[in-house]
């Protein structure tokens, strides 16, 4: 038994196939701007990118021992010394920042230089921004 069809003159050949299984297919849906894919392929790599930067940030904080009271020493230029734990330099001057108080001292009152080679004797960094 055959099928018989009936032809209306319409059929130009410009319809959209849809075979099964493999989904909506046009030519101009299938064909994307080239740079377009140049763009979402800059996008994936960054993505990526970050994420295996945040892979390693992870990582090296897992590893590396913090000491959550690592505590700092100030050597004054008179040659004594203070153990700070919180402190901020603000410019030309050191805040010490605990829960009580917060107290300034002008970084010309501190030998800088004793006060980098203590902290490096024990691991600690004390840099003076730039």
């Amino acid at each position: 038994m055959g099928w018989y069809g009936y032809d209306n003159g319409y059929d130009n050949g410009s319809y959209v196939q849809y075979a099964p299984n493999q989904g909506y297919q046009s030519d101009y849906y299938s064909q994307t701007n080239p740079i377009e894919q140049d763009q979402q392929q800059e996008i994936d790599r960054l993505n990526d990118e970050v994420a295996r930067l945040r892979e390693d940030q992870q990582r090296e904080r897992s590893t590396q021992p913090h000491a959550p009271s690592e505590l700092t020493d100030l050597v004054f230029r008179d040659k004594h010394t203070e153990e700070v734990q919180n402190y901020a330099i603000v410019g030309q001057t050191v805040w010490i920042l605990t829960a009580d108080r917060a107290r300034k001292i002008p970084i010309s009152d501190l030998d800088l230089a004793a006060t980098r080679k203590a902290n490096e004797d024990r691991g600690v960094e004390f840099a003076l921004p730039k």
